[in-house]
């Protein structure tokens, strides 16, 4: 019995320590960012129903409550994963001030990135058809 409840403590540690992942590193956010643009647009598309503010209300509580079962799964899917001892050090990463700018800025280090992909791939798509060009090729 005493096992049993040592390998229990244990899976709920684990257990806290993905949640505690899952929310550092950003993955709940975008969710809860989902949740937020999800209602804006079923308010949008209902916006001719009259529906009642507290309507609204509970579908605003309904659809934030799913975040918690959405974070148990995810959960189990994480531990599919990494180990606990991993878990733990991403933590140990991932609570740290460097890692949060990363993960706050992910988003404009992604657009900057596409933007500054287009440049590049039009610019050397130009060079290489004017290479092409140069030696009296044409399509």
């Amino acid at each position: 019995m005493t096992m049993s409840l040592f390998i229990q403590a244990q899976n709920n540690n684990f257990d806290a320590d993905v949640k505690h992942f899952i929310e550092i590193n950003g993955t709940i956010g975008q969710y809860q960012d989902a949740v937020v643009q999800l209602t804006s647009l079923l308010k949008e598309q209902y916006k001719t129903a009259n529906v009642k503010e507290t309507d609204w209300q509970e579908i605003i509580t309904t659809a934030e409550g799913s975040l918690e079962g959405l974070s148990k799964d995810l959960v189990v899917v994480y531990k599919n994963f990494f180990t606990h001892q991993e878990i733990v050090e991403l933590n140990r990463l991932y609570d740290t001030a460097v890692a949060q700018k990363f993960i706050n800025n992910v988003v404009n280090l992604s657009n900057a990135s596409q933007d500054a992909s287009i440049v590049w791939s039009r610019s050397l798509y130009n060079q290489l058809t004017d290479l092409l060009h140069q030696k009296g090729y044409t399509q």
